[in-house]
């Protein structure tokens, strides 16, 4: 009687961790996003969870050639030999900290797991704010749970990226479709190959259990609940890549051209 009690007081008590749904999504992506759906209280827990895991574990798997990388990258100024010997030293210790634990493995590592998380939260914000304006009366949180838990297929990608890096033993040059673009591409090319880079069979995966997931979620007809998620999902990539853009084009920058 008690054990029979116990069992109806879980299954009365929502859980926020739902880990028994994960190999579902990917083989009944319909019925399990459905499911997600119906929940009133935030479940994204589990898929984010699996998703930081193992993109810290690509992080520290490609630690060592990255620290390989930094190292041989380290080159001196112009006129090194004329400087006094404590600024020589001190430059030198300078670039011998870019290779030190933290520069390779700590500050990789939380911002792996940061990105993931910042992105999931953007693009559920946006996602929600597009179906509001196109008539959708569903909660910001169910957003945040189909962003959550369609972005799972991002970790079938973290995984392959680990595996190729433990076999080959080098970092990934050129991810997903960036590598239609030139590394030294300058301008608006930069741009386009930080948006090449994001796109690959996982993401396309990705916004296809979006497509799958948003319509019963909002009630929506497809042609806006669909817009809703395709202009949701361009404007998250769009920001992914300005970064590289905005790096690229200050690098190429000189003193002089402020005069």
């Amino acid at each position: 009687m008690a054990e029979l009690e116990l069992e109806q007081l879980e299954a009365a008590r929502p859980r926020s961790m739902h880990l028994e749904w994960t190999f579902p999504l990917l083989f009944r992506p319909a019925s399990t996003l459905k499911r997600v759906s119906e929940q009133e209280r935030g479940v994204w827990i589990a898929p984010l969870l699996i998703i930081s895991i193992l993109a810290i574990m690509v992080v520290l798997i490609t630690a060592p050639a990255r620290k390989i990388q930094v190292q041989s990258s380290i080159e001196t100024p112009q006129d090194f030999q004329y400087w006094p010997p404590e600024m020589q030293q001190e430059y030198m210790d300078n670039q011998a900290n870019k290779s030190n634990t933290l520069f390779i493995y700590i500050f990789p590592a939380a911002g792996a797991a940061a990105g993931v998380w910042i992105t999931w939260f953007l693009l559920g914000s946006i996602l929600h704010l597009g179906l509001t304006l196109t008539g959708s009366r569903g909660s910001n949180t169910s957003a945040l749970n189909l962003v959550g838990w369609a972005a799972l297929p991002l970790a079938l990608r973290y995984a392959v990226q680990a595996v190729a890096a433990l076999s080959t033993k080098q970092l990934i040059a050129s991810p997903a479709l960036s590598g239609f673009i030139a590394a030294d591409a300058t301008g608006f090319m930069v741009f386009l190959r930080g948006v090449l880079s994001q796109i690959d069979i996982y993401f396309i995966w990705m916004v296809i259990l979006l497509l799958v997931g948003v319509l019963p979620m909002t009630g929506l007809t497809r042609s806006k609940a669909w817009g809703a998620v395709l202009v949701s999902v361009l404007i998250i990539v769009a920001l992914k890549a300005l970064p590289a853009f905005i790096g690229g084009q200050l690098s190429g920058l000189s003193t002089s051209s402020f005069f």
